[in-house]
């Protein structure tokens, strides 16, 4: 598989979405080492919502769960409670991480942002619904 190539089509795709929901957004995707592979920015997009896209791919790769998920696991008392302060910071439990998974194995993770969590969420599920 070309990660660069499927990496754009994705980006293509999220940016589809986001425009039908009229919400501008950063999309980005990293390998499972955490490298990026692609960044995305659209116009009228928040300049943080590319930081904040990279962090949710990079979280959704290297955890190999939706960010979505996660949040309730990094409460107080909860078991990846600290997750939010190792790496650096940059790992990111808001929705909008989703982990790209190909016979079972995670390849990469994209990340969504620019929205409410919840529009994030609905555009990167789209997009990936779109990929099927």
């Amino acid at each position: 598989m070309d990660l660069l190539t499927a990496a754009k089509t994705l980006a293509e795709r999220v940016e589809t979405e986001a425009t039908k929901a009229k919400v501008p957004v950063a999309v980005c995707i990293v390998d499972v080492h955490g490298n990026l592979v692609l960044q995305h920015r659209m116009n009228g997009a928040p300049l943080f919502s590319l930081e904040i896209s990279e962090r949710k791919a990079y979280t959704s790769a290297l955890v190999g769960a939706r960010t979505a998920d996660l949040l309730a696991l990094v409460q107080p008392g909860q078991a990846l409670y600290a997750l939010p302060t190792v790496g650096g910071g940059r790992f990111c439990p808001m929705g909008g991480g989703v982990p790209l998974v190909d016979n079972g194995s995670v390849f990469a993770g994209v990340g969504v942002s620019g929205g409410t969590a919840e529009q994030d969420v609905a555009i990167v599920e789209a997009a990936l619904k779109a990929a099927t």
